[in-house]
């Protein structure tokens, strides 16, 4: 073979090897768009099937919770805050919502209200519209076009006593302030007189420019609304706080619910899609509730490994502690604890009475 033949086929060698190669990076460019592209259709699917579900629902009570937003925050400023609280107040007036109990996190909203699936969709679509205009007059990145929100009906008293307490909680595990010291919510007003004390201007003393500057919308604004400099719209203008007085017998009933009932707090968490996390003495107080409610009041010392196995799953089970915790706070390896939450006799087992 000639040097000009050979030249030839290493050249047309080459040329190949290149155009499999570009081929090759244009199908991982292409799937890894369609990817993408099939990951956001997804997400409009569920969003649109969902839309679809809470117009089916009728008058009722609801717990209204937007997404969580992993990419950034709705309210990055106190003044922020304040127009939210603002559009909470306006959504009531607008769509005919009782509103009960609230609070604004960084990145999501909780609402417990009464009204309509439909009502609920037009609150969301509006406050939605609201919150995408401010960030992007404040410079700020819009909330993204599947940005959903989830709308669970409340089947009875049980289940509303710990949604009300899990909104309480909610700046508290996300260590932002104790319970009811977070501005931004309606938690600070159940059996407290300080938020009755917080004051004002109240609408009918403010000029109908004024109003507008405070709300964006001509819509009639009930006079006794009160407008804090800072805080924006108070939530006693408009929160309905007559459930919470009829759900709890009163202060201390409340109080010593918010701090103990952790199970009804991790079952709503798992709903939510949120982790938590129970510090030492929370821990402590879990194990207690157990011994004292599954193994008649049992100390933990007078446990045997199989008393101690089954209580290693319920720790596990019901309060979501991971093996290293339960290990801690029973004073034993977390190698055992795995060992008792891989064997299926600990969950099935039931020691007979009398034993």
């Amino acid at each position: 073979m000639c040097k000009k033949c050979g030249f030839l086929k290493s050249f047309t060698n080459k040329n190949a090897a290149v155009i499999r190669s570009v081929a090759i990076l244009q199908i991982i460019r292409f799937n890894t768009f369609e990817t993408d592209y099939f990951f956001h259709l997804c997400n409009m699917k569920t969003y649109r099937k969902s839309r679809e579900e809470y117009r089916t629902l009728g008058k009722g009570y609801y717990h209204f919770c937007t997404d969580g937003w992993k990419e950034g925050n709705i309210f990055n400023t106190i003044a922020q805050y304040a127009y939210g609280m603002v559009l909470i107040g306006l959504i009531s007036l607008k769509y005919s919502i009782v509103i009960y109990d609230f609070t604004l996190m960084p990145n999501h909203i909780h609402i417990i209200m009464s009204g309509t699936g439909e009502a609920a969709l037009a609150a969301f679509g509006y406050l939605k519209r609201k919150l995408n205009k401010m960030l992007e007059t404040d410079g700020y990145r819009p909330l993204p076009e599947e940005y959903s929100f989830r709308l669970e009906p409340v089947k009875d008293k049980d289940q509303m006593r710990s949604l009300i307490l899990y909104i309480a909680r909610n700046h508290y595990e996300k260590l932002f302030a104790v319970p009811g010291g977070w501005p931004w919510c309606s938690t600070y007003l159940h059996y407290s007189i300080l938020g009755s004390l917080l004051d004002g201007k109240k609408a009918k003393d403010m000029s109908a420019r004024e109003l507008m500057r405070w709300t964006g919308t001509r819509a009639d604004i009930p006079g006794h609304w009160q407008f804090h400099p800072v805080l924006g719209l108070l939530p006693v203008s408009f929160v309905d706080q007559s459930l919470v007085r009829k759900l709890f017998k009163g202060p201390k009933d409340y109080q010593t619910r918010l701090v103990k009932e952790y199970e009804s707090f991790v079952n709503i968490s798992r709903t939510m899609g949120e982790e938590i996390e129970f510090d030492r003495r929370e821990i402590n107080e879990i194990v207690g509730s157990v011994l004292r409610t599954e193994f008649e009041g049992k100390t933990l010392s007078s446990l045997d490994g199989i008393d101690k196995g089954r209580l290693c799953v319920v720790m596990s089970d019901k309060y979501g502690l991971s093996p290293e915790s339960i290990a801690d706070a029973l004073g034993i390896s977390a190698h055992l604890v795995n060992q008792f939450l891989r064997a299926k006799d600990f969950r099935k087992y039931k020691r007979p009475s009398g034993q």
